[in-house]
Parts: C-alpha cells; structure tokens; sequence
C-alpha cells in the first residue's frame, strides 16, 4: 500500500486534511485505511480519540478503516505498534493508508522513515 504521513504542530488541521483524504480517495474508488496517533490519556492509557472525531462522516463507510492508536509515551510522534497497524491495513487491501501523527515538534520525524511521502501541516506565522 501507499503510505502518506500527515504530521504538524497541534491544531494545525491535520485530521482536518485526512478527512478531506478520505474523501477525495473515496472518489476514486480506493479502500482507505487511517492510522490516527493520539496523546494518550493519563486516566486510561488509551488513545484521546480526538482525531477520530473530526472524521466522524466516514464512519459508516466501509471503504474506510479508522484506527486510533495511543503514543502510550513512545517518543517520535507515533505509536510503537504503528508500523504492524499499517502492515495488516495492507494485507486487508487498504490502499492508500494514510497515518497521522501526534502533533509534534521538531525532534518526533517518525513518520519520516514509515511513510513514501510525508505532508507537513502548518499554521500562518510558524515559519
């Protein structure tokens, strides 16, 4: 499968341009899978799931498989089971499978060496 890493600072709108991903990709007749990497949440040690929420209209579509998966305090931006998600999307036939990172800052580039082409997510004034 053809992986696309969606990644940036907080708020910046990458669920926002997966959800139009999605979209798009749906179109055109592809099965979608995401792989949306969230905080973990300090009470439960799960996946915030906020990402999940602003795809909320694909849910119901099964063309596309969302997973929300929790950093679980791994470090680089993306969960440490991240790489086996996108692995069995594959072996499913999901093609594209789109992952998108926590948000980061400079050091977590993970998704650099996981994905064959990288969207960086930016907000006016970030440089």
């Amino acid at each position: 499968a053809r992986v696309l890493g969606v990644t940036g600072a907080p708020g910046a709108g990458k669920s926002s341009l997966v959800d139009h991903l999605i979209s798009r990709y749906r179109e055109a007749g592809c099965r979608v899978g995401v792989i949306a990497v969230d905080p973990s949440s300090a009470y439960s040690g799960g996946a915030i799931l906020g990402d999940r929420v602003r795809m909320q209209r694909h849910a119901g579509d099964p063309g596309v498989f969302i997973r929300s998966m929790a950093t679980r305090g791994h470090l680089g931006g993306l969960a440490r089971s991240s790489n086996d998600a996108i692995d069995l999307l594959d072996a499913a036939g999901f093609d594209p499978v789109l992952v998108e990172t926590v948000g980061v800052g400079q050091d977590e580039v993970d998704v650099v060496k996981t994905a064959d082409a990288v969207a960086v997510v930016l907000v006016p004034g970030m440089g």
